[in-house]
């Protein structure tokens, strides 16, 4: 049976379903391209991220490493923390959002967003992004994205930095970028990485001229439709809960369809500075430029950690040690 318009899905090209049977490996592989450091414990697989920082891999699999592994982690790569969603350490509040229900249209999302999804369908195409198309119109798409977010990064900002980000998704296995097209113009696209039985929605950028149009909402339908379809993947996950008061994003994530797999989002610091961030002095000061800068997300992500700072020095939590067991199989949420 044919599908109408509003229920139309993209394929993903062969090259981009081959995946290494190791969890985590793919989304390492593209994060290394990328300029990110990688490392490894017995445990799992960390990938840099800003201000030397390590982030977990796979997202979605909530783990405990040993305290001393990761502060050896730590020294030797000079890194300043690490965080992961965990089984039993305490943490802040986060987790992930997932899609695991098949099939997926437009009944599977909230009512108010499916006239949205029906005029991005008819206004752009949704296809995979060419090398040449990525690279050549992405750029503005990231930077109208980073100044609407009130945010700057300079991986996707500068030409250079976005050329070797450009060229790593189409070196990396399993990765692949989906745009909103009309006439060959890029609207707006996603970097989508297939890992382990899972399609990770990485990145997401649009152009701000368009959006009266909904391309963002062509984009999300129609990637999530796609891996709905695909018998080789067991969920879709639309990235971890953010650390920063992002509600229009999390309702947008919602009212896709995807639920919030719930996991305390757990940091270790390296030994030397976490003393230093559970001052308490020191977060005071913190707290009252917040309130006179509230709208500051660099402070409010100096908040957040110095938050994270005081909840890793609590101790485990043996009585939830199994709850990941929930997290992983999606049979249950850690509140």
């Amino acid at each position: 049976m044919s599908k109408t318009t509003s229920e139309r899905s993209i394929e993903a090209p062969p090259e981009a379903r081959e995946t290494d049977p190791r969890p985590g490996q793919n989304i390492a592989e593209f994060m290394e391209r990328r300029g990110r450091r990688i490392v490894e414990t017995a445990e799992c697989l960390w990938h840099g991220v800003e201000s030397r920082f390590f982030l977990s891999l796979p997202y979605q699999v909530p783990r405990d490493p040993e305290s001393a592994e990761i502060s050896r982690l730590l020294v030797a790569e000079r890194g300043l923390g690490v965080r992961f969603l965990s089984r039993n350490r305490p943490g802040l509040a986060g987790g992930i959002y997932v899609w695991r229900r098949k099939p997926y249209g437009l009944d599977c999302i909230h009512q108010k967003l499916r006239s949205q999804v029906r005029r991005g369908l008819e206004k752009f195409t949704v296809r995979p992004v060419e090398q040449s198309e990525l690279l050549a119109q992405g750029l503005q798409l990231n930077r109208d994205t980073m100044t609407r977010q009130g945010r700057y990064d300079a991986e996707f900002g500068e030409p250079g930095n976005w050329e070797r980000l450009a060229s790593a998704v189409y070196q990396s296995r399993g990765v692949m970028a989906y745009g909103a097209f009309s006439e060959g113009r890029l609207a707006a696209y996603v970097i989508a990485c297939r890992d382990g039985g899972w399609l990770h929605i990485l990145h997401q950028m649009s152009r701000t001229e368009d959006l009266p149009q909904n391309p963002n909402h062509a984009v999300t339908f129609s990637v999530t439709a796609m891996a709905a379809e695909d018998s080789t993947l067991e969920a879709a996950s639309y990235g971890l809960v953010s650390l920063l008061s992002v509600d229009g994003l999390h309702m947008y994530k919602v009212r896709f369809g995807y639920e919030v797999v719930e996991s305390a989002s757990a940091f270790q610091f390296h030994p030397a500075l976490a003393p230093v961030l559970r001052n308490g002095v020191l977060r005071g000061a913190v707290g009252l430029l917040r309130r006179i800068r509230p709208q500051d997300q660099r402070l409010e992500k100096v908040e957040t950690v110095l938050e994270a700072a005081r909840l890793s020095a609590r101790p485990v939590r043996p009585d939830v040690a199994d709850a990941g067991a929930l997290l992983e199989k999606g049979t249950g949420r850690l509140t």
